[in-house]
């Protein structure tokens, strides 16, 4: 199964940071439409296989834990229990969530590290393509962050240096392994980061989209098999693109969870295949 990390927003639930181009100018949100988006999120994610683990915020001050892509990153290990490496925000409203994450990690079996060094935003900064594990660093990670977040990634890893608008990393890209291609946002990224990727994947495996595509989420949905679970703003040029590949694009209504802040795939931390303890 896939295990998905995710946390509900609070009845409460506001904005606090607000220290991105989104959330930067985005009026107040209403906290219980929030919470209807993300059941509404998880019931998807469910429904195609996956299997939500939620854990509710222990303090309403507490207010970035619904973006639970920061919550920690998910490493699989050959022959031992899966590594959650844990985060280190920037933010300082986010910093003591990762108190509350680890035992969760660790009651499910995980051994938890701490890369200890730097600003590292974990899952927001991860992604995989073909069995590469891709780093990203330059828009709230540091470099010295990434390094020691890196050592306990096994296998090939790529160091992707990304900017603002692109705040992870995930923003500038996103992997579509059902039609074996990576979605790219050159425009974002450190060129010699994009000569990295055309060089190590191919050309050809790379769907190109602009900076004001992205503004407008083409790189936020969710992959789940051959669906691709997106907010229901992003362009319509991205969306015959990816259903020209054969994907389909489910769009779902997140303007109070999403749309003010970050991405769908902001809303949960995605776990490799593997068996739970339980």
């Amino acid at each position: 199964m896939d295990l998905f990390l995710m946390s509900p927003p609070g009845r409460t639930w506001a904005l606090r940071g607000r220290s991105n181009f989104r959330s930067r100018e985005a009026p107040p949100v209403d906290a219980r439409q929030a919470r209807r988006e993300w059941l509404a999120l998880a019931r998807d994610i469910e429904a195609r296989g996956g299997t939500v683990v939620a854990l509710p915020s222990p303090s309403e001050l507490l207010t970035g834990m619904p973006y639970a892509a920061e919550c920690g990153q998910v490493v699989a290990r050959q022959g031992a229990a899966p590594l959650f490496v844990l985060p280190r925000m920037m933010s300082a409203h986010r910093q003591a969530e990762r108190e509350h994450w680890a035992p969760l990690a660790r009651s499910l079996g995980m051994e938890v590290v701490d890369p200890g060094v730097g600003i590292w935003e974990a899952h927001g900064d991860v992604a995989t393509f073909d069995g590469v594990t891709l780093l990203f660093w330059g828009g709230r990670t540091t470099l010295d962050g990434l390094e020691a977040a890196a050592r306990y990634f096994p296998g090939e890893v790529l160091r992707i240096q990304v900017r603002e608008p692109a705040f992870h990393g995930n923003m500038a890209v996103l992997p579509l392994p059902a039609v074996d291609r990576l979605m790219v946002c050159p425009d974002v990224m450190a060129p010699e980061s994009h000569a990295l990727l055309r060089e190590r994947f191919g050309e050809h495996r790379l769907l190109l989209v602009t900076e004001a595509e992205i503004r407008r989420y083409a790189t936020n949905g969710l992959p789940v098999g051959r669906d691709v679970l997106a907010p229901s703003v992003v362009p319509d040029s991205v969306r015959e693109r990816l259903e020209a590949l054969g994907l389909r694009v489910v769009s779902l209504t997140m303007r109070e969870l999403c749309e003010k802040e970050a991405a769908r795939h902001a809303a949960s931390c995605r776990a490799p295949r593997w068996t739970p303890r339980r």
